[in-house]
């Protein structure tokens, strides 16, 4: 997947003490608010909106209503959407003075219309969990530029909407944002490029940074304190440069060697060849350092660790090049980012034992059988970003509160991918895990954290 500089959540909503929780709420249809103190919760229910079984004791967290399993589920949700083709206008449950207006802007057609359309899609899926009449969804198709993006964002403004998610790319939010402040109105974006957060803009996304900062304060506490880094010459990978270093410091350690190659590359064995070289000039781990978790003391070591923000078949092309050059992962524990959520890593040898920090996958996993039931495929990744959003929206629509102070909620929101919490400046924060890859998929060797009232590192 490229980098998007564009980003994805979702809300799920479990109730936990202080999180202002979104689950139970979208399962049972109740309009009533949500219960303070608690994250109100839209869980991710069956159509048949399982009833809830939240605890009413003060100080325990609620459960989370399971949908069963072998309940029938209709191929997709009744939702009373216009039948006006796509990509054209559509207003969900139109009507009424005290109707609530949410502009979904999401590029509807051109090159990214399959992942707009999921991510529509999980939307409307959260509206029905909702069941809230009062609540009409706008989508406006972008067809991914932001010119169109600003003239979506004018039309549904024009309409009267409240409240704006999406849209998806970094450009396309720059382009929104302007006309949505002059409204007071706020955007929810699915966009992770931190330049345009912050004045009514907040952003959704997995940023490389929080899983970088997650991985290497999780691996200093296995005694890992050098660190390099091999990433492409890219936004993305830029972004995790910087984190790196910052992370390093942060933890005790450091970075003591970073090298980029160009992202378009298809050879790769110069790159680690020269890399591999840099490293063994390296000055040797001293014998005070603080012995490392889990590797081969034995074996000599420029580092600890080694960072590879890449992905897919360039990762797993990178990989096999790295022993064959003598940058060995029973001595160097590999590290990677959410761009490693992928099961198929772990037919690559190398790659076995390897750390990297994402949003604990079982949440997903819900939410994709979840979807693939109501509508017959499986969703793309960022599709649980959308379900999390409408849900989030649904509940302050509930309470007719759209400000900063309540979308900055310190406690939290709860998600299909864990906890999160916009930050004054618009970022968002979430609470990850730490994954190790495994012949048969990863699997959570930290969990993430369940409350900001804990550490999330």
């Amino acid at each position: 997947m490229r980098y998007l500089k564009s980003g994805l959540s979702t809300l799920s909503m479990l109730a936990a003490i202080s999180l202002p929780l979104l689950v139970g709420a979208c399962q049972s249809g109740n309009a009533q608010g949500g219960l303070p103190g608690l994250l109100e919760k839209i869980a991710p229910g069956a159509p048949q909106r399982v009833a809830p079984q939240p605890s009413t004791q003060p100080g325990r967290q609620a459960n989370i209503p399971q949908p069963a399993p072998q309940m029938p589920r209709p191929a997709a949700p009744s939702l009373a959407i216009e039948t006006q083709p796509l990509p054209g206008p559509m207003l969900v449950r139109p009507g009424g003075a005290d109707m609530v207006r949410v502009a979904f802007l999401a590029p509807l057609s051109g090159p990214q219309a399959g992942l707009g359309r999921a991510l529509l899609d999980a939307a409307q899926l959260a509206l029905f969990d909702l069941a809230d009449d009062r609540i009409a969804l706008l989508p406006r198709d972008t067809e991914g530029q932001p010119e169109k993006a600003a003239a979506a964002a004018q039309q549904a403004l024009a309409e009267g909407a409240q409240i704006i998610i999406g849209p998806l790319f970094a450009n396309e939010a720059a382009a929104v944002g302007p006309l949505a402040r002059e409204r007071g109105v706020k955007v929810l974006s699915f966009s992770t490029d931190r330049s345009v957060a912050g004045n009514g803009i907040f952003l959704l996304g997995f940023t490389p940074d929080q899983q970088v900062e997650r991985v290497i304060s999780f691996a200093r506490g296995k005694g890992i304190t050098r660190y390099a880094l091999l990433a492409p010459d890219s936004a993305y990978g830029n972004a995790v440069a910087q984190a790196a270093g910052l992370a390093a410091q942060q933890a005790g350690g450091q970075l003591l060697r970073q090298d980029r190659y160009p992202g378009d590359t298809t050879d790769l064995t110069p790159v680690v060849r020269r890399f591999a070289a840099a490293l063994r000039a390296l000055p040797p781990r001293g014998l005070e350092e603080p012995p490392v978790d889990g590797v081969d003391p034995n074996l000599p070591r420029p580092v600890d660790a080694l960072l590879l923000p890449e992905g897919g078949a360039k990762l797993r092309a990178l990989a096999p090049l790295l022993p064959y050059f003598d940058i060995d992962p029973r001595a160097v524990r590999f590290l990677g980012t959410g761009l490693w959520e992928d099961a198929s890593l772990g037919s690559e040898p190398a790659l076995l034992g390897g750390w990297y920090a994402a949003p604990a996958p079982d949440g997903f996993a819900d939410f994709s059988r979840r979807f693939e039931q109501s509508f017959g495929r499986r969703p793309v990744r960022l599709a649980s970003l959308a379900y999390d959003a409408t849900a989030l929206v649904g509940i302050l629509a509930r309470r007719g509160d759209f400000s900063d102070e309540a979308l900055t909620n310190p406690d939290g929101f709860a998600g299909y991918d864990g906890i999160f919490r916009f930050l004054p400046n618009g970022l968002v924060q979430r609470g990850l895990a730490v994954l190790e890859v495994q012949r048969r998929g990863s699997r959570v060797i930290d969990p993430a954290p369940a409350s900001f009232q804990q550490p999330t590192n």
